[in-house]
C-alpha cells in the first residue's frame, strides 16, 4: 500500500508534477530532437598500404609469397602499430599544419585509424574529417608518411649491413691472402717434378667448371700423398675462407639497391572518401516518452521539496504561535501575583 504522506503529495502536488513533465518532455520533443538532428555530417577516407618485403639486421630478405610468411605478417602488425605512437602522430599532425589541416594529437589520434591485415600483408588506413578534402588529406597524408617511415628504416638497415659487410668481407680476404701464400709456400716446398705430375693427371682426368674445387682436390691429394698435415689444414682453411666469402657476396647481393627495387612498402588502393551515414537517432515521439518519465520523477523530487518546506513553515509558525500563548499567559499571571 502507498503510505498516507504520499498521497497527500500526490493531491496537493499534482499540478507541479504534471507542469514538470510536461515542460520536460516538450523540451526533449523539440529542442533535444533539434540539437541531434543538426549536428554536422562527417566524412570518411580510405586507403590501403601493402607490405611488400622485410630487410633484417641479419642480411636476410623476406618478399610476400617467399621465405617465412608468419614473418612479413608480423612486419605488417609491427607497421600498422607505428601509426599510433605519440612521434608518428606529432610528425603528421606538423605535415598537416603545412597542408593547412589544424587539428590536435588527440583530435588526430581519434580521427585516424590504421587496421592489419596480416594474412594479406596489407595496412588499411581510415580517416574522418568535417570536409572530404581534409579526410582525404588526412589519409593521404598519413600513407605518404608511413611509406617515407618505413623506407627510411629499410635504408638504415641496408646501409649498416654494407658497411658491416665490407668490413668482413676485408678482413675475410686478408686472411684468404695469407692460407694462399702460406699454401703455395709448402706447395713449393714438394718440388717441381711432382707439382707437374700432378697439374698432368688432373689435365688427363678432365677439368670441370669448377676449376677452385678441382684445384683445391688436387692439393688435399699432395696433402694425403706426402703427409703434410700443414697443407691440408691450409688448403681446409681457404676453402671455407672461400665458402664464407661467396655467401657474403650472395648476402650482399639480396640486400643490394639493384635486387631491391621500389619501396618496401606501397599505396596498394588509392583515397576514396565518402559521408559518414548519420548516427540513428530517436523519434520524436520515443524522446517525449522518455522526457516525459524523466520529467515525472523531476516533478515528484520537486514535489517532495516544495510540500517539505511548506509542512516545515506549518510547523515554525505553529511553534511561534505557542510560544506567544505561553508568553501571553505566563505575563498575566506574573502581573496578578504582584497585585
Amino acid at each position: 500500500m502507498i503510505p498516507e504522506n504520499y498521497w497527500r503529495i500526490l493531491r496537493r502536488w499534482y499540478w507541479l508534477i504534471a507542469a514538470v513533465a510536461i515542460g520536460t518532455s516538450l523540451f526533449a520533443a523539440v529542442v533535444v530532437s533539434q540539437v541531434m538532428g543538426s549536428s554536422s555530417p562527417g566524412f570518411s577516407s580510405a586507403t590501403t598500404l601493402g607490405v611488400t618485403r622485410i630487410v633484417s639486421f641479419g642480411g636476410t630478405v623476406t618478399v610476400g609469397g617467399d621465405g617465412d610468411p608468419q614473418l612479413l605478417a608480423s612486419y605488417t602488425e609491427n607497421i600498422a602499430g607505428r601509426g599510433s605512437t605519440p612521434q608518428f602522430v606529432s610528425n603528421l599532425q606538423t605535415r598537416l599544419a603545412a597542408l593547412g589541416v589544424i587539428t590536435t594529437e588527440e583530435q588526430l589520434s581519434r580521427k585516424l585509424d590504421f587496421k592489419p591485415v596480416p594474412g594479406l600483408f596489407r595496412i588499411d588506413i581510415e580517416a574522418e574529417a568535417g570536409t572530404p578534402e581534409d579526410a582525404a588529406i588526412i589519409a593521404s597524408t598519413a600513407a605518404q608518411l608511413m611509406v617515407e617511415d618505413v623506407t627510411a628504416e629499410e635504408t638504415r638497415i641496408k646501409t649498416a649491413l654494407r658497411e658491416s659487410s665490407t668490413l668482413q668481407q676485408t678482413e675475410l680476404l686478408n686472411q684468404l691472402t695469407i692460407v694462399y701464400q702460406a699454401r703455395a709456400t709448402r706447395l713449393q716446398a714438394l718440388g717441381e717434378p711432382t707439382l707437374r705430375e700432378g697439374l698432368d693427371n688432373l689435365i688427363r682426368s678432365g677439368i670441370g667448371a669448377d676449376l677452385n674445387s678441382s684445384f683445391n682436390t688436387l692439393v688435399q691429394d699432395f696433402a694425403r700423398i706426402t703427409s703434410d698435415s700443414e697443407l691440408a689444414v691450409l688448403n681446409s682453411e681457404a676453402g671455407s675462407l672461400e665458402v664464407q666469402l661467396a655467401a657474403l657476396a650472395e648476402s650482399q647481393r639480396g640486400f643490394s639497391d639493384e635486387i631491391l627495387l621500389g619501396n618496401p612498402v606501397s599505396v596498394v588502393n588509392p583515397v576514396q572518401t565518402v559521408p559518414v551515414p548519420p548516427v540513428a537517432g530517436l523519434r520524436t515521439r520515443d524522446l517525449a516518452l522518455m522526457g516525459l518519465i524523466a520529467g515525472s520523477i523531476f516533478g515528484w523530487i520537486a514535489a517532495t521539496m516544495a510540500d517539505g518546506w511548506t509542512v516545515g513553515q506549518r510547523m515554525d509558525r505553529a511553534r511561534r504561535e505557542e510560544w506567544e500563548t505561553v508568553s501571553t499567559v505566563s505575563s498575566v499571571e506574573r502581573y496578578f501575583s504582584n497585585d
